[in-house]
C-alpha cells in the first residue's frame, strides 16, 4: 500500500503541472512551421515619385525577378537643395555598424552565375573551372583569365559578388550589357576586362550594369556603349537601376584604369559613368568620351551625391545641338581633390551642372563655375632659394622669373656645348 500511495502522489503531481500548461502552447510550433512556409522569398525595391515629365518612376513596391535593365535614364528634374554653395562633404560615408566577430561570417553564393561563350550559355555554379575561368564559392568570387565571350549574368542578393581580371577578358554583345550583376559588386585584378555593349529600343546597352553598388579597387577596363535610332541609352557603367525602378546604388572608384567611349545618335543619350546613388571618385584614372548629338552627351554623373577625393580623370563631352555636361548632379558636386580635365562644346556646353551646388576646395584658386571647359589641379607649394610670386598657374603654382628664364638658357647652353664635344671626341677617336 505504501509503495501504491507514492505511486498515485507522484501522478497526481504530473497531472496538477499538465493543468498549467496552456493548450496554445502546445500547437505553437505547428503554427510557426506553417507560417514559414507560406512566406515565399522574395526581393522588393521601393522608389520615390520622380518629379519631371521625363522620369518613369512608380510608388509602388516592384518584384525583381530577373537582372535585366531595359529602358532609358530618367531622373527628376528637380532637386531637393536650393543651396548654391554648399560645405564640404565628408569623402565617404560612415555606416555605424556592431562589430561581429570573424567566425560568425558566412559568405554566401550566388544564387546563378552564367557566362555566354560562343552563344553557349556556362552555369559556372555548376562547373565552376574552365579553361579561362574559375569560381570560389566560399567567397563569392569570379576570376577570369584571358576569358572571351559575351555576356556575364550575376544574380547576388545575399554577398558582395566579387570579379578578380587576370590576362585580357573579352565581353561584347549587340544587345544590352556585357555585364550584368544583381546585388552589390567589387571589382579589383591586375587584368583588363574589355566590355562592350548595345543599346536596342528596349534595353539600354553599353559595358557594365550593376543593380546595387559597385566598389572598382584595381584593374584596367575598356568600356564601349553605343545607341543608334530609337535606341535607349548608352551607358558606359552604370549602378542601382532597374527596369525604371531607381534603387539605392553607389558606384565607388579607388584605383585602376577606366577608358569609357558612349555615343548614341538618337535620344536616349550618351554617358559615361552614372550612378542612381552616390558616386565617389578616390583614385585612379578615369578617361571618358561621350558623343550625342542631338540629345544627352553627359560625361560623369550622379543622382545622389558626386565627389571627388583623388585620382585623375579626363572627360571630353560633345554634343551638336543637345546638351553637353562633363560633371552633373541631381543633388550636388563636391571636389575635395585630385586632378580633373573637363571639356565640353556644343550648343548647351558646361563642365559642371548641379541642382544642389557646388562645392570645390579652396587650393584649386577661383574657378568659373558657368565655363564650358576647366582645368582643376590643386595648386602646389614649393620652396625656392630665389624669391618667386604667387600664381593661379594651377600646373605649377608659381610664375617663372627672369631669373629663372636666364637660368634654363644657360643650361640649354651648356648641353649644346657637351654635345658639341662629345661628338668631336667621337670624331678623333
Amino acid at each position: 500500500m505504501k509503495k501504491m500511495s507514492k505511486f498515485m502522489s507522484l501522478l497526481m503531481v504530473l497531472i496538477m503541472l499538465s493543468m498549467l500548461v496552456p493548450v496554445s502552447a502546445l500547437a505553437a510550433d505547428n503554427e510557426e512551421f506553417a507560417a514559414t512556409e507560406d512566406n515565399a522569398i522574395k526581393i522588393v525595391l521601393v522608389t520615390k515619385e520622380a518629379a519631371a515629365e521625363d522620369a518613369i518612376v512608380t510608388d509602388d513596391p516592384v518584384i525583381v525577378e530577373e537582372p535585366l535593365v531595359t529602358d532609358e535614364i530618367v531622373v527628376p528634374a528637380e532637386s531637393s537643395s536650393d543651396t548654391a554653395v554648399v560645405p564640404e562633404q565628408p569623402a565617404t560615408t560612415e555606416i555605424n555598424t556592431a562589430a561581429v566577430p570573424d567566425e560568425s561570417i558566412v559568405t554566401q553564393m550566388a544564387s546563378y552565375l552564367y557566362l555566354m561563350q560562343n552563344d553557349v550559355m556556362i552555369d559556372v555554379i555548376a562547373a565552376n573551372t574552365g579553361a579561362d575561368y574559375s569560381y570560389d564559392a566560399a567567397a563569392n568570387q569570379l576570376t577570369l583569365n584571358n576569358f572571351v565571350g559575351e555576356n556575364m549574368f550575376v544574380l547576388s542578393p545575399a554577398d558582395t559578388f566579387k570579379l578578380l581580371l587576370l590576362g585580357t577578358n573579352i565581353l561584347r554583345t549587340d544587345s544590352g550589357f556585357a555585364v550584368n550583376v544583381y546585388g552589390n559588386m567589387n571589382s579589383s585584378g591586375t587584368g583588363t576586362l574589355i566590355a562592350e555593349g548595345l543599346a536596342t529600343e528596349n534595353l539600354m546597352g553599353g559595358g557594365i550594369n550593376v543593380i546595387g553598388n559597385l566598389v572598382i579597387d584595381s584593374g584596367s577596363y575598356g568600356i564601349v556603349a553605343a545607341g543608334f535610332e530609337n535606341s535607349s541609352s548608352a551607358v558606359g557603367i552604370l549602378t542601382g537601376y532597374n527596369d525604371d525602378i531607381i534603387t539605392p546604388g553607389n558606384l565607388t572608384i579607388n584605383g585602376g584604369t577606366i577608358d569609357i567611349a558612349a555615343y548614341n545618335s538618337d535620344i536616349g543619350g550618351a554617358f559615361g559613368l552614372f550612378a542612381f546613388g552616390d558616386l565617389i571618385v578616390n583614385g585612379g584614372n578615369i578617361d571618358i568620351f561621350t558623343n550625342s548629338p542631338t540629345s544627352y552627351s553627359r560625361g560623369i554623373g550622379a543622382y545622389d551625391k558626386l565627389v571627388f577625393n583623388g585620382g585623375n580623370t579626363t572627360v571630353d563631352s560633345i554634343t551638336d545641338t543637345g546638351f553637353a555636361e562633363a560633371l552633373y548632379s541631381y543633388n550636388t558636386i563636391t571636389i575635395n581633390n585630385g586632378i580633373l580635365d573637363l571639356y565640353t562644346s556644343g550648343a548647351s556646353a558646361n563642365a559642371l551642372v548641379a541642382e544642389g551646388g557646388i562645392y570645390i576646395n579652396p587650393s584649386y584658386g577661383d574657378v568659373d563655375l558657368n565655363a564650358s571647359s576647366l582645368y582643376l589641379e590643386p595648386l602646389v607649394t614649393k620652396d625656392f632659394k630665389q624669391p618667386h610670386y604667387s600664381s593661379s598657374n594651377p600646373k605649377t603654382g608659381v610664375d617663372t622669373t627672369a631669373m629663372d628664364a636666364l637660368v634654363a638658357g644657360i643650361m640649354i647652353f651648356t648641353l649644346i656645348g657637351f654635345s658639341f664635344a662629345a661628338s668631336k671626341r667621337g670624331a678623333k677617336a
